[in-house]
């Protein structure tokens, strides 16, 4: 197992503006500590949450591993690393992968165990972004003064694009503390006016107080003032559904981030509770292109296998179902208007619905009433 600065604490990060911007020089410098901890903060966020479990949803789906070639041997060690990658529980193993996509890279180290005379992975543990960092380049387990290289047994898996949450996160902000900055945004949606008033004649030490206090309210919403002085503050006219609409702006940039389209927020004003949640599934090309991604950082660990056990170089080769999945009742009114219209119908067409079809099935065919 792979040794870590346990001392690394989590690092303290404060929801701003100008915080999010120092933690995204460091992010361009190669140290990604702060900015992953905002991010797994904003993951609590109920909106984020259901859009990243649609964004997971999509990859949920079948895989194969293909022979490196048609020799017996190499059939027998494709299923051999199949059943060796079901005893990791690729569910959460493909999740633990998506992360690299959500947060730039994640390290995934693995118990080993030998059975049958091979070295198999029985389980396998994410660690947390915390631990690592960049060094020209190279991420390394960051132990302070000192770099140390991760273990080749270990799973490395990094994007080249920029992570999915970093546009996320700065959206999230702007939703949840925006209450806190909304003073620096009143100018956009209308300041109030101070107004400050003094008797005729009043010497200029007495128009000085008055100037005095007014700034002070001005910054602070306390002061004092002259006896004598009167001070008039002038509402600005907006409506006060402003910031509901500031939080739904948000929450469309971060539905598009995450899945594509910002469908997650127009669609979920119409819902009840209980309803299909169809709104949070994320679009396909998105979900094709993670699946994408998932077959490369698994054919790493797929090379590692072999490695350990074979040495030969006869990899077989991982690949997710990437078919889009049958809309059955569109393709059910394509057969009945074929059916109807004359055509034979091959009954491979229902085993392709996942119907059970007997093998003597003969083509179907609309016979004459005559």
């Amino acid at each position: 197992m792979i040794k870590v600065n346990t001392k690394i604490g989590t690092p303290p990060v404060r929801f701003t503006p100008q915080f999010y911007k120092t933690a995204y020089q460091q992010y361009r410098r190669g140290i990604f500590r702060d900015l992953i901890e905002m991010m797994n903060r904003a993951e609590i966020d109920s909106h984020i949450a259901g859009c990243l479990v649609g964004r997971k949803a999509g990859f949920q789906r079948e895989f194969s591993i293909v022979p490196y070639s048609d020799n017996e041997s190499d059939i027998q060690r494709a299923q051999w690393v199949n059943n060796a990658l079901m005893q990791l529980q690729t569910r959460t193993l493909f999740k633990d992968i998506h992360e690299a996509v959500l947060k730039k890279y994640a390290v995934i180290d693995f118990e080993w165990d030998i059975i049958d005379g091979k070295q198999v992975p029985i389980d396998h543990i994410s660690l947390e972004q915390k631990y690592f960092r960049y060094k020209d380049g190279v991420l390394k387990i960051d132990f302070g003064k000192e770099l140390k290289d991760i273990p080749p047994e270990a799973l490395v898996c990094e994007t080249k694009e920029i992570p999915i949450l970093l546009p996320v996160l700065r959206d999230y902000i702007l939703k949840e503390f925006g209450l806190e900055s909304w003073a620096g945004f009143i100018e956009t949606f209308g300041e109030g006016i101070i107004i400050g008033k003094y008797p005729p004649g009043a010497s200029t030490d007495f128009k000085t107080e008055v100037e005095t206090a007014v700034n002070a309210i001005a910054r602070s919403s306390r002061g004092i003032m002259p006896d004598g002085a009167d001070i008039d503050i002038i509402e600005a006219k907006r409506s006060t559904g402003d910031h509901e609409t500031f939080v739904e702006t948000a929450n469309k940039g971060i539905s598009i981030s995450i899945l594509g389209h910002e469908n997650a927020v127009q669609q979920s004003k119409s819902l009840q509770v209980g309803e299909n949640l169809s709104q949070y599934k994320v679009k396909r090309e998105i979900a094709v292109d993670d699946m994408y991604f998932i077959d490369n950082c698994v054919q790493k660990l797929v090379r590692i296998l072999i490695d350990r056990n074979y040495g030969d170089g006869k990899y077989p080769v991982f690949k997710m179902d990437k078919k889009e999945p049958p809309n059955i009742k569109e393709r059910l009114d394509v057969l009945d208007l074929a059916f109807n219209h004359g055509l034979k119908i091959n009954p491979d067409e229902y085993r392709k619905l996942d119907l059970f079809v007997y093998e003597d099935q003969e083509p179907l065919e609309k016979t004459s009433l005559f």
